[in-house]
């Protein structure tokens, strides 16, 4: 679609409809991307809950002199002050090297701890375990009482099983997720294991602290994919190395936590009591935070005419956005296209979850792969989007030459449902301005704390259509020209981000791109 300055002048590109129906797109776990982006911490105004946390790889208290001593073990935590701590590598009646200890019982009893464990690998009993399963694995040991919400084995493993430990622990009132693992070495293995652990977390809503022996440094690709959505508490310190003991020089121990964790005092502790240095730190839980993008990409057309989806792709993965609302997208349309589904290629190169609203489709042709011919607009997103039933999709009342419509999603973010609601207004000014007091009449009574409203409107700042917006929502790039369209030179603004209080926004930017005829928008979003 392409634009003039003048809000009332609006080229369209026409497509042919028939009557309204309204699509649903599933939603689902997509390819890895190659890299991401980390999200960063910042001081929190407030804090809902405030706890201290280690991550410890016991190796089976065995310190790195070789001597088995538990109590140097139960030592080094009780002295770090940790509330809440992850082990790996622990024993239960175990072997003869460790005296048949059950040493998840001795250290939650020495230390006044709860605990929970789960074993990855295990033997028969015999006589000298006391008549008890022979069991190693991964344990939490805490302060508050633990709620074990399961204890899964991925299906990835080499000379045994790896597994994951999902706990909920409360914390002054506040519900958090702790999730305790140890991956493979093997690359391959880890793959794997890395993509089943990012389906179990998704599947459970809250704050969530990932712990435990990941067993590749900062800069592996899977660690960098793990971090798309989880914050590091050592991101700025390169050094902080965990193993091996007697000369660390890499660092594979890991406290993550979700974009609403503000992690500080983050330290490695130098002791000999195993060939891993545990580290430590101090956990706040406040607003979650993520990057959101908006961009009309012209079915992947850049300013050469040429349709290219890799480079929106590489767009989208450079900005490090989270979210990213997307107008003007081919599904399966049309030759201009080579009849793509664009939305589930994106999706499976980003590693993101993807939802869709068609606003012109055409009947299935065999050149189509057989599947109805849609064009619309839709989001992507690294964090879980809610099913059907946290949906909404509408078609405006007025429309020339197409249909036009409102998307209504909820993106989980961490603890808190972001309600996104995404469009594309129409080709004359009469026909935007009823477009945008009726989305208006959508999102308004629905009583949703977290709202962000996105997409291309079509009209400049100061416009009617634009003013109708700003009677309930605040404009990320008020007092900046920001200038969208077109691409090769930019002289007009069409594209927006609007947030709604308690949502704020920040560090709001056009990116440079000749991608598409349009340049994508972003902004930090930080919910209150």
């Amino acid at each position: 679609m392409k634009q003039t300055i003048h809000q009332s002048i609006i080229l369209l590109v026409c497509f042919c409809s028939a009557g309204i129906l309204l699509s649903c797109a599933k939603v689902k776990e997509q390819k890895d991307p190659i890299q991401g982006a980390n999200l960063q911490t910042n001081t929190q105004a407030s804090s809902l809950a405030d706890v201290k946390v280690m991550t410890y790889n016991v190796h089976a208290g065995i310190g790195i002199d070789g001597v088995y001593n538990l109590q140097r073990i139960a030592d080094v935590i009780r002295n770090s002050g940790a509330e809440v701590v992850s082990l790996n590598e622990i024993h239960k009646n175990y072997e003869a090297t460790t005296n048949y200890d059950d040493q998840v019982a001795w250290l939650a009893s020495e230390l006044g701890m709860y605990s929970a464990f789960q074993k990855t690998t295990w033997k028969s009993a015999t006589t000298a375990s006391g008549n008890k399963e022979r069991q190693f694995g991964h344990a939490i040991l805490s302060k508050y009482p633990i709620e074990v919400l399961n204890t899964r084995l991925y299906d990835a493993y080499g000379t045994h099983y790896y597994g994951l430990l999902e706990t909920r622990i409360v914390i002054n009132g506040q519900p958090m997720l702790f999730y305790v693992t140890h991956l493979a070495t093997d690359t391959a293995l880890l793959r794997l294991q890395r993509q089943q652990l990012r389906v179990w977390m998704d599947e459970t809503y809250g704050t969530k602290i990932l712990l435990g022996d990941l067993n590749a440094i900062p800069s592996n690709e899977n660690i960098q994919a793990i971090k798309e959505t989880m914050v590091d508490a050592f991101e700025s310190q390169p050094n902080a190395y965990s193993f091996k003991s007697s000369n660390p020089t890499v660092r594979i121990d890991y406290i993550l936590g979700t974009s609403n964790i503000t992690f500080s005092n983050s330290q490695v502790i130098s002791t000999q009591a195993s060939d891993h240095f545990p580290i430590v730190s101090d956990v706040s839980v406040g607003a979650s935070k993520l990057k959101l993008m908006q961009y009309n990409i012209k079915h992947g057309e850049g300013t050469d005419g040429v349709v290219d989806l890799q480079r929106i792709a590489n767009v989208i993965r450079s900005s490090g956005a989270h979210v990213v609302v997307l107008n003007e997208v081919d599904r399966n349309y049309d030759a201009r296209s080579n009849y793509v589904d664009q939305m589930v290629w994106l999706a499976n190169e980003l590693g993101m979850y993807y939802e869709f609203q068609k606003t012109t489709w055409k009947s299935a042709i065999p050149a189509s792969g057989n599947k109805e011919r849609q064009f619309g607009h839709g989001i992507l997103s690294k964090y879980p989007i809610g099913d059907t039933s946290m949906q909404g999709r509408w078609i405006y009342t007025d429309y020339t030459t197409h249909y036009m419509g409102l998307l209504k999603v909820r993106v989980s973010v961490n603890a808190n449902p972001l309600y996104v609601y995404i469009t594309n207004l129409g080709s004359t000014a009469a026909e935007r301005l009823s477009q945008a007091q009726e989305v208006m009449s959508f999102i308004n009574p629905p009583n949703h704390t977290w709202k962000v409203f996105a997409g291309t409107f079509s009209d400049v700042p100061g416009s009617a259509p634009i003013n109708t917006v700003l009677t309930s929502f605040t404009d990320v790039f008020a007092g900046q020209t920001a200038y969208t369209f077109p691409a090769n030179a930019p002289a007009s603004r069409v594209d927006y981000i609007f947030v709604k209080s308690p949502v704020a926004a920040g560090n709001a930017a056009v990116i440079s791109s000749q991608a598409s005829t349009h340049l994508p928008i972003v902004c930090d979003i930080e919910m209150q």
